[in-house]
């Protein structure tokens, strides 16, 4: 009895396993005949299977879709009214069968078969949805309306609103698509973010803007709670920013006061450069008085927002003129921002005092950083920037800030004279965490303050140390011909102190004290080595300082020096970009291709020249 068992269940699987494999026969069969284009010896083999098997799906899709695609409109009515009473419960039947009516153009017919399905399905939501989705392939605009009519007395006002509202877009019907999406947002609770977007993607649209702005304006005086931020992120689209941040203002005081969502704007804002209504949006978030992890993550946008505005004076000069991008002479005061000093200070001490309450984190570790940097960089607070670095560094930063925050500290220190208390902390630091650019931040220091045979040591040492293709070592290179250059014999020795002296001050932001011990060097030792490089950073410093005159004369004096080709070339780009005057400009540069053709620059020189002889034809 077991065995008989055992083979009855072999004897089935193979069966059945046979019928599949003739089943998988048959359908690529049929597919090979319709490529082929014998359509009817591929009807004639689905019609086979479906007599084996009347529920094949496969089937019945190939079916239809021939019968459609082939314009055999006939057949497809013919074999959809025999499928009805064998499956008179799908809705789908009823909405294909009026199709191959309506494209039969048996109209009136079409339109009985669907009403007879929304009447036999109309408690079901899917048969609406699919309806609405027919007569929107057609472009039945009324038949919709009727349509939602009936649904929405059933299942509620906002039914199919995003549906309706989508095939009105794709129809330019912008007025209609939005009274659909603003029924959605009046009465959804969900995918209220979709509709947004949606509406925002067809504000790009032509004609469209002016709609979607009524539309939203006159719902906002019905339902403000419900469509004011909408509008506000219209407006933002927009590039109406005042617009935008005025109507976000309005939603909050119904008492919609999201602050993940004012973030969320006050971020956008900042990206798209609206610095002033970004910083509205982040202290109206920190009024609120948030402690904790959202806090630190305001404070950091803020700290980001004055940044942003903090840029490299990097004014695109024709030829790199005093040691360029190399950490040993670099200024890192060099930076503009369009903010204020009392406005700058006034902003950051109405939060100051926040920062104390919210625990330590890594966001508030670079929110203190990023305000260390602003009151280093452009107020020029060293005490305070030194105390905030201080917090920063307590307050968990991750390994690359941390790193970023040492190396500032001793610039601040530097900053305010104190050398020796730098060194040291450097000293420290290496101690515990020996980094390549800590090493270089120690030899800065000793070069600005030690003799410059102790500093041409420290060099060696480091140069023996790493390979030449390290980042650092073309600095040191050029910091070690520097020195070699200028400190050849004993009577260099105090002409170098008061250059050392003066870029000393330019790390303190004493700019005026470093002109003086430069010009002072040019008054007094004017025959010396160093004399001309003196005078190339003068004039450099005077152009920073946007003291035109000044740099002129201390560029004309470069004149039979080793740097007349700079001096020429800062002279004439003075003339080109900031006096405007481009034929005295084009002067100056001629006279590098007439008097110096051997100079490295005359080729980018003659290359500029091309360039401003284009622009004036």
């Amino acid at each position: 009895m077991k065995n008989n068992f055992i083979f009855l269940i072999i004897f089935t699987t193979f069966t059945i396993a046979q019928d599949f494999a003739i089943l998988g026969s048959s359908l690529k069969t049929a597919s090979l005949l319709e490529r082929r284009g014998d359509i009817d010896g591929a009807i004639a083999i689905y019609k086979g299977i479906l007599e084996k098997n009347s529920n094949h799906r496969s089937s019945i899709q190939k079916l239809k879709s021939i019968y459609m695609n082939y314009q055999r409109f006939e057949e497809g009515i013919e074999f959809l009214r025999g499928r009805l009473p064998k499956d008179p419960n799908n809705m789908k039947l009823f909405s294909e069968l009026g199709e191959f009516y309506y494209v039969n153009e048996q109209k009136q017919e079409a339109l009985a078969v669907w009403s007879k399905g929304l009447s036999k399905f109309k408690n079901n939501r899917s048969i609406y949805r699919l309806m609405v989705s027919m007569y929107g392939k057609y472009g039945l605009d009324d038949d919709i309306i009727t349509v939602l009519v009936k649904g929405r007395k059933k299942f509620g006002e906002s039914f199919l609103s995003y549906e309706s509202g989508v095939y009105y877009q794709a129809r330019r019907a912008y007025d209609k698509a939005m009274e659909q999406f603003i029924l959605h947002l009046i009465h959804e609770r969900n995918q209220s973010g979709i509709i947004e977007r949606r509406i925002l993607l067809m504000s790009d649209q032509e004609g469209a803007s002016p709609i979607i702005e009524n539309k939203l304006i006159k719902a906002s005086k019905e339902k403000p709670e419900k469509i004011l931020n909408v509008l506000s992120e219209f407006y933002f689209k927009q590039q109406n920013y005042n617009k935008a941040f005025k109507i976000k203002m309005d939603w909050s005081l119904l008492g919609k006061q999201d602050l993940d969502e004012w973030l969320i704007f006050a971020n956008d804002l900042r990206k798209e450069r609206q610095y002033q209504h970004s910083i509205n949006a982040y202290n109206y978030i920190l009024e609120k008085n948030f402690q904790g992890n959202f806090a630190g993550k305001v404070l950091l946008g803020l700290a980001q927002t004055f940044e942003d505005q903090i840029v490299p004076e990097s004014e695109a000069d024709i030829i790199p003129y005093f040691f360029d991008n190399n950490i040993f002479f670099e200024d890192p005061f060099q930076i503009y921002t369009s903010i204020s000093n009392e406005y700058l200070s006034s902003s950051l001490a109405l939060y100051d005092s926040m920062l104390v309450s919210i625990n330590r984190s890594a966001l508030l570790a670079e929110a203190y950083y990023k305000l260390g940097e602003i009151q280093y960089r452009i107020l020029q607070d060293f005490d305070k920037a030194y105390m905030l670095f201080n917090r920063a560094l307590k307050s968990n930063p991750d390994k690359k800030l941390k790193l970023k925050i040492t190396l500032r500290i001793s610039d601040v220190l530097l900053a305010r004279g104190e050398s020796n208390e730098a060194l040291g902390y450097l000293k420290r630091q290496l101690i515990k965490n020996p980094m390549p650019s800590i090493e270089l931040k120690k030899i800065l220091i000793h070069f600005l303050v030690d003799d410059p045979d102790s500093t041409i040591k420290i060099v060696d040492e480091s140069l023996f140390k790493i390979s030449p293709l390290d980042g650092s070592f073309n600095d040191l290179m050029e910091l070690k011909n520097f020195l070699t250059t200028y400190y050849s014999t004993s009577d260099d020795k105090t002409t170098i102190s008061h250059f050392l002296k003066a870029e000393y001050y330019l790390r303190q932001k004493k700019i005026g004290d470093a002109i003086r011990e430069l010009v002072y060097i040019n008054n007094e030792f004017g025959s010396s080595k160093i004399a001309p490089l003196a005078n190339l950073r003068i004039s450099l410093l005077y152009y920073r300082l946007k003291d035109y005159d000044n740099a002129l004369q201390f560029a004309s004096d470069l004149e039979n020096t080793e740097f007349a080709d700079k001096g020429i070339i800062l002279s004439g780009q003075i003339y080109e970009k900031n006096i405007f005057d481009r034929e005295k400009a084009l002067e100056k540069y001629m006279l590098i291709l007439d008097e110096y053709p051997s100079s490295i620059f005359s080729e980018p020189i003659r290359y500029h020249i091309r360039e401003l002889k284009q622009l004036e034809s």
